[in-house]
């Protein structure tokens, strides 16, 4: 299975713009740096805060259940080499702010890197290789928003070799 796929998304700077107003009005994310970068959001105030998200999901044939954010304020390593809940293959990840420059790296069995990505426009994710994230952008905070879905088999299909 592929580490990622890039996803069309014509209209991902108004995805980024409601969003963002969302986390602004409703969050202290972009302010206050939180205890950890996975930050589990009101997936049906996300929803209705932005339409062009919704409507962009429906053409993906995909049904949200559960949106995060991931969150660094700091440059330097974001996050260690990981692999999220094993009962998750595949996620949307979105991203919403600032997130030029860094890199999300997918790792082998030996740690070496077998392949990269700058998160500058929406991915099918695959979170059951290990991976890590550097931050190198000033700009900070970072965000991007996962998306976990209903039907992930749909999602897999992406990540099909």
């Amino acid at each position: 299975m592929k580490p990622y796929r890039v996803l069309a998304c014509n209209h991902l700077q108004k995805i980024q713009s409601e969003v963002l107003e969302y986390i602004e009005d409703n969050t202290t994310l972009l302010n206050e740096k939180p205890s950890e970068p996975w930050q589990l959001a009101d997936t049906k105030a996300v929803l209705r805060a932005s339409p062009t998200l919704v409507q962009w999901l429906k053409e993906q044939r995909v049904l949200p259940t559960e949106i995060s954010f991931i969150v660094y304020h700091e440059t330097g390593q974001g996050l260690p080499i990981h692999t999220d809940d094993p009962r998750l293959t595949s996620k949307i990840n979105v991203p919403i702010l600032n997130t030029e420059g860094n890199r999300t790296l997918w790792h082998d069995d030996d740690d070496n890197i077998i392949d990269e990505y700058n998160m500058l426009y929406p991915v099918v994710f695959n979170s059951s290789i290990p991976h890590s994230v550097v931050i190198f952008n000033k700009n900070l905070p970072r965000i991007i928003m996962a998306v976990m879905v209903n039907n992930e088999k749909s999602l897999l299909e992406y990540l099909a070799d």
